[in-house]
C-alpha cells in the first residue's frame, strides 16, 4: 500500500501529463528492448565474426611469410606479404629489429579480435588505434623484428549500428514532439471547459465558451451549456415566481381587508370572501407546482399512449371537446405525474382560448411528438417566447379565471425539458393566411441520453 502511494505521488496530476506518460512510456520501454536485444545478439554477432575475419587475414598474411621467407628469402617474403596486404586492405609494414618492442595495447577495444589473434598466432601482437581513431595498427613481434599491420576500424566495427540508434532516438524524439502537440491540443477544450464551470460555480456569465475539440468533448460541453442554460432558467423563473406572488396575492388580500374594515359581514361579503379564498387557494396551488417541478418523482417506463388516453377520458368524463387519435403503443422513460400535469396545462389552454382540443402522437427514431391543436386565434410569432416566461399571461388583466396565473406553459417547458425534450408553438394557417388554430408541440426523447 505503502509502495503504491509512493507510486502515484511520482505520478503527473494533470490529464495532459498522464496521457503524455501513457504513450511515451511504452514507445521508451519497446525501444530500449529492440536495443538490448540489437546489442546482446546482432552487436555481438557482428563484432565476432568481423573480428574473425580479421584475424584469419592476419594469420593468413604471417603464414605466407613464413612460406615464402623460407622458399625465396626475407625480400621475396616481404614483397609477397605487402603485395597480399593490399589485395585485402591492409599496409604491410616490417621493422628490420629484433630489439624492437611492441607498442601499447587498447585494453578497452577490440577484446573479441585480440582473443582471435591470440587463438591463430604464436607471436606476441599489441592492438592499438591510430589517426584519430580511424585505423587500427596490428604489430606482431617476430625473431626479425616487427611486422605492422595496418587496416581500416570499420573491418572491426560497424558503423552502421550507431546510425541505427540515432535513427531510433530521433524517431522517439520525433514522436514525442507530435504527440505534445496533439496532446496538448486536445487537453485545451478540456481545460476551458473546466474553466467555464468554474465561472458558472462562482456565478459568472459563460457566454465566450463553445464546445470543441473531440466529439466527446464536445458532447461534454453541449451538456454543460444545456445545463447552465436550465439552471438560469429555474433560478430566473424562481425570481420571478416570488415577484408573481407578491403582486396576484396582494389583490385579493386587499380585497378581503376593505370587506372586513366595512363592518358587518353578510351573505354576500362571505361568499365575496369565499371566492377570493379559493382564487388565492387557486393562485398558491399553482406556485406550489411550478416550484416543486418533478422533483421527488422518480423516472419509469410509461405506455405514453395509454396515459394520453387516459387523460382525454378525464376531459370527456367532464364532458369537454377534447379528442385523440388511436395510436400504437409507445414506451418511455419518464415521470409520469410530471408529464400529465405538463399535457393537462397544455389542454387547458387549448380548451380556455379554442373552446376544443385535437391531440395526436406522432413518432420517429428517436423522438416522440405529442400534438395539441386548438380552433383559437393564435399567438403572435413574435410572442412564442415571451409566453414561456413565469406570470406571462395573453389576458390583460389579473383575472384568474379568464387568464390562469401565467404558469401552465412554463411548467410543460420545464417538464419536458427535464425529460430532454422541450415545447414548440405554431400557429395554423389556411391557404389564404389567416389563422385556424394553434398547435402546441411536445417533444419527449424515446431513450434517456445514456454513455
Amino acid at each position: 500500500m505503502k509502495l503504491t502511494r509512493s507510486i502515484k505521488r511520482l505520478l503527473p496530476t494533470s490529464l495532459f501529463g498522464r496521457a503524455l506518460l501513457i504513450l511515451i512510456l511504452p514507445v521508451v520501454i519497446l525501444q530500449l528492448m529492440v536495443a538490448y536485444i540489437f546489442y546482446e545478439r546482432h552487436w555481438d554477432s557482428v563484432v565476432r565474426n568481423l573480428s574473425d575475419a580479421a584475424a584469419g587475414n592476419i594469420g593468413l598474411i604471417v603464414n605466407e611469410f613464413e612460406r615464402v621467407r623460407i622458399i625465396d628469402g626475407e625480400t621475396k617474403a616481404q614483397e609477397h606479404v605487402r603485395w597480399l596486404g593490399q589485395a585485402m586492405g591492409m599496409r604491410v609494414e616490417f621493422r628490420a629489429d629484433p630489439a624492437a618492442r611492441l607498442g601499447r595495447t587498447d585494453q578497452n577495444h577490440f577484446r573479441e579480435f585480440r582473443n582471435h589473434l591470440d587463438r591463430g598466432i604464436d607471436f606476441p601482437v599489441s592492438v592499438r588505434r591510430v589517426n584519430q581513431d580511424r585505423h587500427v595498427l596490428v604489430s606482431l613481434k617476430t625473431p626479425e623484428g616487427l611486422i605492422n599491420i595496418t587496416m581500416d576500424r570499420k573491418r572491426l566495427a560497424s558503423s552502421t549500428t550507431y546510425i541505427f540508434i540515432l535513427w531510433m532516438v530521433t524517431t522517439a524524439l520525433l514522436l514525442t514532439v507530435i504527440a505534445v502537440i496533439f496532446l496538448r491540443n486536445q487537453i485545451r477544450p478540456i481545460v476551458q471547459l473546466a474553466r467555464a464551470a468554474e465561472q458558472f460555480g462562482l456565478g459568472q456569465d459563460v457566454q465566450e465558451y463553445h464546445p470543441r475539440g473531440a466529439s466527446e468533448v464536445r458532447r461534454a460541453g453541449r451538456a454543460f451549456m444545456t445545463m447552465a442554460d436550465r439552471v438560469r432558467r429555474a433560478v430566473q423563473s424562481r425570481t420571478e415566481m416570488l415577484a408573481g406572488i407578491s403582486h396576484d396575492l396582494r389583490t385579493p388580500l386587499t380585497r378581503m381587508k376593505l370587506e372586513i374594515e366595512m363592518g358587518k359581514i353578510d351573505t354576500a361579503t362571505r361568499e365575496a370572501l369565499g371566492s377570493d379564498i379559493e382564487e388565492m387557494r387557486h393562485m398558491i396551488d399553482e406556485y406550489l407546482d411550478f416550484a416543486r417541478g418533478d422533483a421527488g418523482e422518480a423516472m419509469e417506463s410509461v405506455d405514453i399512449t395509454a396515459l394520453l388516453e387516459d387523460i382525454v377520458e378525464s376531459y370527456k368524463r367532464q364532458q369537454r371537446d377534447v379528442a385523440f387519435a388511436p395510436a400504437e403503443k409507445i414506451n418511455l422513460m419518464l415521470r409520469p405525474q410530471a408529464v400529465r400535469r405538463c399535457l393537462q396545462n397544455i389542454i387547458d389552454n387549448a380548451l380556455r382560448y379554442g373552446k376544443v382540443a385535437h391531440v395526436s402522437l406522432e413518432s420517429s427514431a428517436t423522438f416522440v411528438r405529442i400534438k395539441v391543436l386548438d380552433e383559437g386565434v393564435g399567438i403572435p410569432e413574435n410572442m412564442h417566447v415571451d409566453v414561456f416566461k413565469p406570470f406571462m399571461r395573453l389576458d390583460a388583466s389579473r383575472n384568474v379565471k379568464t387568464g390562469g396565473v401565467g404558469l401552465g406553459l412554463s411548467i410543460a417547458r420545464d417538464v419536458a425539458q427535464s425529460h430532454g425534450g422541450d415545447v414548440t408553438l405554431e400557429n395554423q394557417r389556411d391557404i389564404k393566411g389567416t389563422i385556424t388554430g394553434f398547435e402546441v408541440t411536445v417533444r419527449l426523447p424515446r431513450a434517456m441520453v445514456r454513455d
